[in-house]
């Protein structure tokens, strides 16, 4: 049976949990600084969520858009595709290479 995980001394998931670990403890720190009797990132986190709802409130285009895409989901991006094919001259050519 296969082990779980990556490759023994494999640390890239140890790097991208720190990120994670200092945005918690900085959010953490944000609750404690308001007064907080429960400090727990969550709260700090909550916090920095009013902030970006009030700053969509006051038009800021970067809170609106992070409010809807988190909400609605990121809308789809366009891809423009130039698809024309001489399909005629590919079987042609095809042809001509059998028949030779």
């Amino acid at each position: 049976m296969a082990k779980s995980g990556g490759q023994p001394g494999n640390k890239n998931t140890f790097k991208g949990n720190e990120w994670s670990k200092s945005l918690k403890r900085a959010m953490a720190r944000l609750a404690a600084a308001d007064g907080e009797d429960r400090v727990s990132w969550r709260r700090g986190l909550d916090k920095a969520a009013d902030k970006v709802v009030a700053a969509a409130c006051e038009g800021q285009k970067d809170a609106w858009q992070e409010i809807a895409n988190r909400i609605e989901g990121k809308p789809r991006q366009g891809v423009d595709l130039d698809a024309n094919v001489d399909v005629n001259a590919r079987i042609e050519k095809i042809v001509n290479e059998i028949v030779d």
